[in-house]
């Protein structure tokens, strides 16, 4: 299954700020690729982009719609999207049906203030009261934080995760922590985001920082490195800690992740012999607990720069962060289709999903629906938050939002690699 086509990237955008999730205003742009230029007018008088544009904007109310949303939410929504996004005479034809619903009662002024800059937007009316220069994305998120306080879709699966989930997060915290020793505190929470674990629960790898001696010099000190740690749950209860030997002593591995199947585990190191900083690596996990010989995936994943996060979804889409491939600014998401033998092109996931800020992993959920987004997006770079997310499960196809500099096109043209680039074999 490939996800870049059934990630549908106008839903709702949940935001988590440490363990408050606050509704953060709907960032529904990407779906907005079309000229807009539908009016309501006879069907039969419409032109070919009238069509699409009146079939998407069906197609939007109807997504919406199945998740539980009610009419007024939807027109907000909808209406505050593609005035977010520009696309006015859109933003008029959802803020109408808001003002129709109800006869324009219970309606907040500052609806009525984006409708009237959306008219003159459009050129149905001369520019008057309403300024250009005013913060527009501020104003509505604002409101959202304000008004929207709606059952959240998403907080069930982050609020309440299963026992097993809790304990393995629970039983990794008190460990990180006491990786660091206080003469040496280091923040190092985003590299201990991920944790993997086997497809049994019967164990767990995560990312844990020490200090090693250096390679060369008899009293230089330390060398903070990450090493990927694995934990066994025995009656119930995870302990029995063991660092993995996936490279060297004095590089660092991190950011595990285990395929469905439980039979590869993917991470990022910067052993010797990277194309850059860190690369992402790959090993076929065995049924013993052993691990088989490392291999990098090659220049169409790793970049002269970081390669980061991955995480393995529906058996062979990989997704990662890279700031090496083109992208919007700082770390973005890619995806890329993984096989046993053979890489594809590298994808970037396109806007919402990635902004000029980091973002740092994507996990999909295939039960129900949904998926999320670790990012940073502050000011402060330690402020980790995550950004929920639906999809659609109908098979639809999703280009993501398409720019001038070919930026979906990671810059590798070959068709095919040879899987293992390079090997570390401990000698």
């Amino acid at each position: 299954m490939n996800f870049v086509e059934d990630i549908n990237p106008f839903i709702e955008l949940v935001m988590k700020n440490n363990l408050t999730y606050n509704v953060f205003f709907a960032t529904m742009i990407a779906f907005s690729c079309y000229t807009i230029q539908a009016q309501d007018s006879d069907t039969n008088r419409m032109s070919k982009s009238e069509k699409i544009e009146n079939t998407k904007r069906k197609e939007n109310f109807n997504t919406l719609k199945s998740l539980g949303y009610s009419e007024k939410e939807i027109y907000e929504d909808l209406g505050n999207a593609n005035f977010l996004s520009e696309n006015y005479e859109t933003a008029l034809h959802w803020y109408t049906k808001l003002f129709k619903l109800s006869d324009g009662a219970g309606v907040r002024d500052s609806y009525v203030e984006r409708y009237q800059f959306a008219i003159e937007k459009t050129g149905n009316q001369k520019a008057s009261k309403f300024s250009n220069d005013k913060n527009w994305v501020a104003a509505v998120k604002s409101e959202y934080y304000e008004e929207k306080s709606r059952d959240n879709k998403f907080n069930d699966f982050y609020i309440n995760p299963t026992a097993s989930k809790k304990s393995i997060e629970e039983f990794v915290a008190r460990e990180t922590k006491s990786s660091i020793t206080s003469e040496n505190q280091i923040d190092t929470k985003q590299e201990e985001l991920q944790i993997a674990i086997t497809p049994d629960g019967t164990a767990a790898y995560f990312t844990k920082a020490i200090y090693v001696k250096p390679e060369y010099g008899v009293f230089s000190k330390k060398e903070l490195v990450h090493k990927i740690f694995k934990a066994e749950k025995v009656s119930g209860q995870w302990k029995t800690v063991e660092e993995v030997a996936l490279g060297p002593k004095n590089s660092s591995s991190m950011h595990p992740a285990i395929s469905e199947d439980g039979k590869r585990l993917f991470f990022a190191s910067d052993m010797p012999g990277t194309f850059g900083k860190f690369d992402i690596y790959v090993a076929d996990l065995k049924s013993n607990g052993k691990f088989g010989a490392v291999k990098n995936l090659g220049k169409k994943v790793n970049t002269n720069e970081n390669d980061l996060y991955p995480n393995i979804v529906g058996g062979t889409s990989l997704f990662f962060a890279s700031n090496g491939h083109k992208g919007y600014g700082g770390l973005d998401v890619f995806m890329v289709e993984v096989a046993n033998n053979k890489v594809g092109a590298s994808v970037n996931l396109g806007s919402p999903i990635n902004s000029s800020k980091d973002e740092f992993s994507l996990d999909i959920m295939n039960k129900n629906g949904t998926g999320y987004v670790i990012i940073n997006r502050g000011e402060d770079k330690g402020a980790v938050e995550r950004v929920a997310f639906s999809y659609s499960k109908s098979g639809r196809s999703f280009t993501p939002e398409t720019k001038d500099d070919g930026i979906l096109e990671a810059m590798n043209t070959e068709s095919k690699i040879n899987y293992a680039t390079s090997i570390f074999e401990d000698k």
